[in-house]
């Protein structure tokens, strides 16, 4: 069979999901793709996020596809600062960001989360006071400002999922609308990043920020069973590729980015290889006669494959002019005016070539898609490409 004959068509229609990652102030970035997405037509109906991603996931779903970007505008205009003037590019800017970061960490955020009277060590033991800096009750009074849960419990058309670790045994679990009713205090508990914020009790159990264990909650929908073949747009928001640091300020700038980034290039390239075995033992299994496949034993084997092609199409936030390692609790209007900018204008380049539409090797399990991005000698970072049953990265060039 020729290499033509082996191709097949790649779903335009079918499963969307949007997959939002941690990252802070950086998350007004996944509002602008959002955006991009929304205007060239693509309509997520799963919503999987973590931390910041979990908010705005949240408001997603709950909301009309009409009043999504409202909902969104409100929220990031509540959370945000303000400043006094619009600060200069340049070094200056990064004095701003400097300044804008301080008063998060001094004053709290408005409509988010804001210091305690009493610091943790003074606290009596047992309380929030006692294990936490800020406040976060203001954030769920946002959250009901924003987020309509009624819509996201009872609309089947839409699902949120949602990412957290349960503090007593350190395990990520996902709070899904499709298996259970979300609350306010589930979102909450995905953004409860220690010891900054206290955890939320759920039924018993207490819970932190879900980036603690996995900042992309990509499994949840890779694994979801049964499976269905799926265009998951994944917005990430730190990146692993970067300048070398100059000075002290970018060595943590750059620390936080690689220790963020990796685990969802890590969480990738084990889907990837779970996934083509998949691919691989339902082959097998096709190949069997009709005799060995009544082997009860072969059965449960071809119980364990599928064939089901993921398509995740990933755009990844870029460190911009100025910012520094605070970029994640900055969260000035002009920087999240930027940060949202930068989200809008990736997303519509990665979708004036949709790679993901091309005709592809039916043994592929999952297809990476993403925009080649410049280091800082100039020179274009680039993935290995390999042949089918291995790892293919599609670029949009």
């Amino acid at each position: 069979m020729s290499e033509a004959e082996r191709v097949e068509e790649a779903p335009s229609t079918g499963r969307v999901a949007l997959v939002l990652q941690g990252g802070g102030a950086l998350g007004a970035y996944q509002v602008g793709a959002y955006q991009a997405l929304d205007e060239a037509g693509y309509c997520p109906t799963w919503f999987a996020g973590t931390s910041i991603g979990a908010i705005n996931a949240a408001i997603m779903a709950g909301n009309a596809r009409e009043r999504r970007l409202e909902k969104l505008d409100e929220f990031w205009r509540t959370v945000g600062r303000s400043p006094l003037m619009m600060p200069p590019d340049g070094p200056a800017r990064r004095v701003f960001n400097a300044w804008s970061a301080w008063q998060t960490m001094a004053l709290g955020q408005p409509g988010f989360f804001g210091w305690r009277p009493t610091y943790p060590w003074f606290a009596l033991p047992g309380n929030a006071a006692a294990i936490s800096f800020y406040d976060t009750r203001p954030l769920r009074s946002t959250l009901e400002k924003v987020v309509d849960l009624d819509r996201i419990n009872n609309d089947r058309a839409v699902r949120l999922s949602v990412g957290a670790v349960n503090v007593r045994t350190g395990r990520q679990v996902y709070f899904d609308s499709l298996r259970q009713k979300i609350a306010y205090e589930h979102i909450m508990a995905s953004g409860a990043l220690p010891p900054a914020f206290p955890p939320i009790e759920i039924d018993g159990e207490w819970y932190w920020d879900g980036g603690i264990v996995s900042n992309t909650p990509l499994d949840v929908i890779i694994d979801q069973l049964p499976r269905r073949s799926t265009l998951c747009f994944m917005v990430d928001l730190f990146d692993s590729m970067g300048p070398s640091p100059r000075v002290m300020e970018d060595v943590e700038a750059r620390r936080k980015d690689i220790m963020y980034a990796s685990r969802s290039e890590r969480s990738i390239e084990a889907h990837r290889l779970q996934h083509n075995l998949r691919r691989a033992i339902m082959a097998l299994w096709d190949a069997l006669s009709p005799e060995a496949q009544k082997d009860p034993h072969l059965n449960q084997l071809a119980d364990l494959g599928c064939t089901t092609t993921m398509y995740i199409v990933r755009i990844v936030h870029c460190s911009e002019p100025g910012e520094l390692a605070t970029k994640d609790y900055e969260f000035s209007s002009v920087s999240v005016s930027d940060h949202r900018r930068a989200g809008y204008q990736d997303t519509m380049q990665i979708l004036e070539n949709p790679t993901w539409l091309r005709p592809l090797p039916p043994d592929m399990g999952v297809i990476l898609h993403e925009l080649p991005r410049p280091l800082d000698n100039g020179r274009v970072a680039d993935r290995q490409t390999a042949g089918a049953g291995s790892f293919l990265a599609a670029r949009a060039e």
